[in-house]
């Protein structure tokens, strides 16, 4: 078993606990500039490409081919295949065969890909749903255009979307992963009549540490919060400081808007109590305040009760599937998803020896368990859960929403 210690590989998949300091003398002596050794083998994926993907089309068959010619003429490709690596990245509809009137836009997270939705996509179709999977910009591409948007190419993006979407059906339903759930959140509490309600995967409404409010300040010095190695041809290893400022920006946003506004739509929250980069508590403390409508409920994967009647719990203490709790991505995926399932090829696995994380190779490798990436364990090796042992009763649960929420009986 080949293992590597080091402090930052936590950040492999997403922001860690220590999502971003990161910024300090360590980082900026080390990590930024072409002095690091993963830059200067490939200073290409590293450096920006100079734009953006446009996003003010005025129909989504313009967004897709507009997005597509730019991903191929931008991305830096991390030799999956050409034809693999486009169709992770790339924006698209499903068509439902038999449509009901309603459409739902599918937003993803800080350095993700509209591939989180890829299992997702497919069951709101199913039941007659018009699905938008869209690509927030400075995604898909390379991670060095995490540099590139503001804030408000993000909300604008996210607006058009919208709005090309109810030019295509009649009642529109927003949902979202991590970042993607605070830019619908805020557009729905801005814009509650235009909307029928959210669905909300794994909400960053607050950053597990508090740190991250530095980001902006830090993206002035620092050009990056960690550099890796690409190898996840659906989202990026490396993460550019100014994208880490750029999801603390839609955190305060949205908690401004839930403020100003509460939330007069109905919505759906999926939280795992111990998701590795979200404070949890802070999540469910929005909720409970300014999630005002009757049918809002939040599922929480975890073990702490709570009095709230809206609160579902469903236990991650499943000993059977050799699971002792969830992830901040473990809400997405299928069981037998190629890339994020139980034995699929972007899992991440490791351990921990004298309190720093280690990461081995998960190939090959028989699992003991499944937890939290900030769980790991000193005495074993563990697999982060990347899959949902409850997926096909959450979109059943989803489904069941979206057809009743805006009814007079709130769901059960």
């Amino acid at each position: 078993m080949v293992k590597v210690i080091s402090k930052i590989t936590a950040f492999r998949h997403h922001l860690n606990r220590r999502l971003l300091f990161g910024v300090s003398v360590f980082f900026t002596i080390s990590i930024t500039g072409c002095t690091n050794p993963i830059i200067e083998q490939e200073p290409e994926m590293y450096t920006t490409s100079g734009s953006i993907a446009p996003y003010s089309q005025s129909n989504f068959t313009q967004y897709i081919e507009q997005t597509t010619k730019w991903l191929d003429e931008t991305r830096v490709f991390h030799g999956a295949g050409y034809d693999a690596e486009m169709k992770a990245v790339s924006p698209y509809r499903l068509m439902p065969n038999h449509p009901n009137g309603q459409g739902v836009l599918l937003v993803h997270g800080l350095g993700d890909s509209p591939y989180s939705f890829i299992d997702i996509a497919p069951v709101l179709a199913e039941q007659g749903y018009l699905v938008h999977v869209m690509l927030l910009p400075g995604h898909g591409s390379r991670p060095a255009d995490l540099m590139l948007p503001n804030v408000k190419d993000w909300q604008d993006a996210v607006a058009n979307q919208v709005a090309l979407l109810k030019s295509d059906v009649d009642e529109v339903w927003l949902a979202g992963f991590s970042t993607g759930t605070n830019l619908v959140t805020s557009y729905a509490a801005q814009n509650p009549e235009a909307v029928n309600g959210l669905v909300l995967f794994s909400p960053a409404f607050s950053p597990d540490d508090v740190i991250v409010r530095f980001a902006g300040t830090a993206s002035l010095f620092v050009d990056w919060v960690n550099v890796a190695k690409e190898q996840n041809y659906t989202r990026y290893d490396s993460l550019a400081m100014h994208g880490a400022a750029l999801y603390y920006q839609t955190t305060t946003q949205v908690k401004q808007d839930l403020k100003q506004y509460q939330l007069e739509v109905p919505a759906l929250l999926m939280v795992t109590e111990n998701d590795e980069l979200i404070d949890t508590e802070a999540v469910y403390s929005l909720f409970r305040t300014e999630f005002v409508h009757p049918s809002s409920r939040l599922v929480w994967y975890g073990e702490k009760p709570y009095p709230d009647a809206r609160v579902i719990k469903r236990s991650m203490d499943l000993p059977k599937q050799n699971i002792e709790s969830g992830s901040h991505i473990s809400v997405l995926y299928r069981a037998d998803n190629p890339l994020y399932g139980e034995r699929g090829l972007m899992r991440q696995c490791g351990g921990a020896e004298e309190g720093e994380v280690y990461t081995v190779d998960c190939v090959g490798m028989p699992t003991l368990t499944y937890t939290a990436w900030g769980l790991l364990k000193e005495d074993r090796v563990s697999a982060r859960l990347s899959w949902n042992p409850y997926f096909e009763t959450m979109m059943e649960r989803v489904v069941k929403f979206m057809q009743t929420a805006n009814q007079k009986q709130a769901i059960e």
